[in-house]
């Protein structure tokens, strides 16, 4: 392959090309991959570069995720709601059955269109998908597509990190249910390829101590560094990252009521079938109803290059004037108006503020955010990679405040030995 055909392999060098041009020579040729790499490898921009790629090719490119935040994480939907197989399959229940219901459904015809008009799925974020789940989505589009070729003979390009969230299981004495287990996965036969170097984090000591703590295996050295990092007092601006939804409700109303002056509402305006609308809103990083007050912390949800502001910035609300929001934030004041996010796989248009308030989140919420700081509480998290997702969050060693050393955390011996294997060549 040349760069005449594949314009974004610049960096190739055909003795010893870089892991992001192996993947680009790959994914641009048919190939099914599987790109993985630690937190902050630049997986999601490699993605953009061969998205880009496939637009100016006209190449029809479904970009999934297996939940509703991940999913508008990098501009796409779920891959239930995208091929129609909702929930999928019961527990007891056959495939065969689940099909057969599911084309029972006012949605279902919809669905195979979309189904059949693409070319290329992308799923990010693999590792929040069940094994059971994948060999379904397996068996559905062979159905649909009437190709007994794996997933209907679609190209399938997966990304994500099976040290990081795991799949939703509702029986803890189960174990988790891994993408890499099913048969879908072997039948695809993937080329892996594994990102090595760290971009979100330009600290060496941090990114080792970070690596480790990923497997589980810290030097006393790497131990040294992060315990250093327990702090009981932080300053109170800094955003929390917590382990639940409530943790995160009660100390956002904590914070709120603490900053004199008057709540203002700002409520989205939204257009499209109600139901699409709920489910953008409800995984949006921007609330549907955003209250504020003057002197709140607030999170940028969005990056604006040109007003100078990036996703998961913090700053302060300054002043509100008409429909002008003056957010302070890195030394200069920031004037922002309500922005408009579409959502074409969904047909929705959402019109707010792009801010969020940033006392406190949630580990899941915060996936896929780069964080100048963050007081993480994660004592209560019980899901492997739910503590590493939460440090590496944060851009520099100076911006992670503990509030407690963890006497343990959660590593799954089963995807631990799946990163262990050898990538192919």
């Amino acid at each position: 392959m040349t760069t005449t055909t594949c314009p974004v392999m610049d960096d190739i060098d055909s003795f010893n090309p870089t892991p992001e041009a192996r993947f680009i020579a790959w994914a641009t040729t048919g190939g099914n991959v599987f790109l993985t790499g630690q937190a902050g490898t630049g997986k999601s921009t490699l993605l953009g570069r061969f998205l880009d790629w496939a637009r100016l090719k006209g190449i029809t490119v479904a970009v999934t995720a297996p939940t509703g935040i991940a999913a508008l994480n990098v501009g796409g939907t779920t891959v239930h709601r995208w091929c129609g197989m909702q929930l999928g399959p019961q527990d007891t229940e056959t495939f065969e059955a689940a099909a057969a219901r599911l084309e029972s459904h006012g949605a279902y015809y919809g669905a195979v269109n979309r189904v059949q008009e693409t070319s290329v799925l992308v799923i990010d974020e693999i590792s929040m998908m069940a094994g059971r789940q994948l060999d379904f989505l397996d068996f559905w589009l062979k159905r649909i597509r009437e190709d007994d070729a794996p997933f209907g003979g679609l190209q399938v390009i997966f990304l994500g990190d099976f040290l990081q969230l795991p799949p939703v299981r509702t029986d803890a004495s189960k174990p988790y249910d891994w993408a890499f287990r099913s048969e879908a996965w072997k039948q695809a036969d993937f080329k892996t390829i594994r990102l090595e170097t760290v971009r979100r984090q330009n600290d060496l000591a941090f990114v080792q101590a970070l690596s480790g703590f990923r497997i589980g295996k810290l030097r006393k050295i790497d131990a040294d560094i992060l315990r250093s990092r327990v702090q009981w007092f932080p300053k109170a601006e800094i955003t929390h990252l917590l382990t639940h939804n409530a943790q995160v409700d009660k100390w956002n109303t904590y914070r709120l009521e603490n900053v004199p002056g008057e709540v203002l509402t700002f409520e989205a305006r939204t257009k499209g079938v109600e139901q699409a609308v709920d489910f953008a809103t409800k995984n949006m990083s921007t609330p549907r109803v955003l209250q504020i007050k003057v002197g709140a912390a607030v999170m940028f949800t969005a990056n604006d290059a040109e007003q100078g502001f990036a996703n998961g910035q913090i700053g302060t609300i300054t002043r509100v004037s008409g429909t002008v929001i003056h957010v302070h934030s890195r030394g200069s004041t920031i004037s922002l108006e309500p922005r408009k996010w579409f959502f074409d796989n969904l047909g929705v248009t959402v019109w707010q503020y792009p801010l969020r308030l940033a006392y406190a989140m949630t580990i899941h919420r915060a996936q896929g955010l780069t964080l100048d700081a963050a007081y993480i509480d994660i004592r209560a998290a019980r899901e492997p990679g739910q503590g590493y997702v939460a440090l590496s969050r944060v851009r520099s060693l100076p911006g992670l405040h503990l509030k407690e050393w963890p006497k343990g955390w959660f590593i799954s011996e089963e995807a631990l030995r799946f990163e262990n294997r050898e990538p192919n060549p």
